[in-house]
Parts: structure tokens; sequence; C-alpha cells
């Protein structure tokens, strides 16, 4: 009987294998990815335990919290990718100015108001700081892909108009906005920043399926851990659906307003997550048995 070629093998441990093998036997660069990649993981899971341990209440709250470390790890490891391959290759400038903008929106408001915090006491500072470190992360990034890196960006292909949907959606948060805050602005800005958020990742997702072919592994990990932050907070919003009705009765315009941004912020993503979990379960190998350490996607072939 002919042995079983384990390299064909679709497991999640032969990745973790080859992970660890690269660190000590890949090359400097590999190297050097896989020990930033541990040590950005062993950081965030301490803190979130610490935070867990000694600040929250350690109920539900506490998830829209890991959603913002997620989000803070996937900055981190975008921007930890383009200064260890010295290249902005295969990032959206127009995503990370979109998220500077979520981000300042929604510290505008966060930083002064508590209506949509967690209620423990990580809403009190630490959901504020891990908002204030990503924003920190996306303005460096932006200054590496324009400065540092700029003759690896592909502009050619990040090319989504996502800009014209700026003011019409400024316009839509003044007149069709939460009220958690009770102030018209602070209500108004918080929301601006969520229906920003709901499209920020388009350019992103446009450069990597119009440029097509491989997605370094950073990469797609960086959209993952955008799309598991975004996932946790429309869990979230979705679990307190009710609470967010009105006292009085009648349409809970609150909760199908969160809950419907934010579960469309998940399902924008949903084709690249596909092939992200596909890409993972498929080990060593790729899933039509060819060797890749990198992702996927299809091309596609018009302009816009």
């Amino acid at each position: 009987m002919p042995q079983k070629d384990l390299t064909k093998t679709s497991s999640p441990v032969l990745r973790i294998i080859e992970f660890v093998d690269e660190i000590f036997q890949g090359s400097e660069t590999k190297r050097r990815e896989n020990l930033m990649v541990v040590f950005s993981y062993f950081v965030v899971v301490t803190m979130v335990l610490v935070l867990w341990h000694l600040y929250s209440d350690r109920d539900f709250s506490f998830m829209i919290t890991l959603a913002g470390a997620m989000q803070t790890l996937g900055f981190f490891m975008l921007l930890s990718k383009m200064n260890s391959r010295k290249s902005a290759a295969g990032v959206s400038s127009k995503t990370l100015q979109m998220y500077a903008l979520v981000l300042l929106f929604r510290l505008n408001s966060t930083m002064v108001k508590n209506g949509y915090l967690p209620i423990d006491a990580t809403g009190d500072w630490a959901y504020q700081a891990l908002d204030l470190t990503s924003l920190v992360l996306v303005f460096q990034a932006l200054y590496t892909i324009h400065k540092r890196y700029r003759d690896s960006y592909q502009a050619e292909h990040d090319s989504l108009p996502i800009w014209s949907m700026v003011l019409p959606l400024m316009l839509l948060s003044s007149v069709l906005h939460g009220d958690l805050n009770h102030d018209w602005y602070f209500d108004s800005v918080w929301t601006f920043s969520m229906y920003l958020d709901t499209v920020a990742m388009l350019p992103q997702l446009w450069l990597l399926v119009h440029k097509g072919g491989a997605v370094e592994a950073l990469t797609s990990h960086y959209v993952a851990m955008i799309f598991f932050s975004r996932f946790l907070t429309f869990i979230f919003w979705y679990t307190g659906f009710h609470e967010l009705a009105p006292k009085t009765g009648g349409f809970n315009k609150m909760g199908f307003l969160l809950t419907g941004c934010h579960g469309l912020q998940v399902l924008l993503s949903a084709d690249f997550m596909y092939h992200y979990f596909r890409w993972s379960s498929c080990g060593v190998k790729t899933c039509k048995g060819s060797i890749s350490t990198q992702m996927v996607l299809p091309t596609i072939g018009f302009e816009i």
C-alpha cells in the first residue's frame, strides 16, 4: 500500500507545524514575520485577559471591547507586514482613509458620551484607548503607503470611488441616527462613523479582487481580523436588539438600524471570508494540490 502524503492532508496541524518550522528554518523575512505574529497575539491575548479579569463585569458587554482589540490587532499586523516586506502592494489606502474617519468620528462621540459604550469599566477608558491605538496605527500605515513605500502602492487597482458616498452618508446620519446619547450632534457623529464603517472595507476588497491572484498571508489576516471584529460587534448589538426598543413600545428603529448596519458589514466581507476559510482549511497545500502559502482570489476584468 502506498504511503500517504501528509502534505496533501487538509489539516490545521500541518499549517501550525509549517509556521513553527519557518520560525527556525525559514528565510529571515519569514522568521521575522512569524515571530511578530506570535508576539502580537501574545500581547493581545494577555491584554484581553487582564481587561476581562480586572476591569470587566465578565458579562456580554465585554464582547464589544474584544472586538476593539481584534481591530487593533488587524491594523498592527498590516503595518508589520508592510514594514517587513518593505512594500505596500495589495493594501488599499482608501480603506485606511475611511477607517481614519470612522475612528475620528466615533471617538468624537465615545470620548464624551457613553451611550454606545460597553457598560462595564472597560467603557470608561479601555474601549476608547483601543480606538485611539487603532487610529495611530492607521495614520502610520497611511504614511508608510504614501511616503516610505509609495512606489509599490497599487493605485491603479485602488480605484473604487468610495469618496462619493461620504457626503450622502453624512446627510443620512443627520436625519436617521441612533438616540442612545440623547444628543443630536453626538448621536449623529456616532451613526455617521457606523455608516462609514459599513462601507470602509469595500475599497480593500475591491483592490484584492480587481488585482486577483495571490494575497499575502498577513494582508488576508488583516482583513480577517477586521471581519471578526465587526462580527463580534454585530453579535453584541443583535443580542441587545430588544433592549434598544422604545420604552413606550412601537417600532424598534434603533434595533433595526444598528443590527442592520453591522450585519451588512459582515455580509460585505462574506465572499472574502469564504475564500479565507477555504484557504486556511487546506493545510500546507491548496485544495487543488499545489503548494501555496498565499490565498488566491479570482480576478475580475473590468474597470470603474
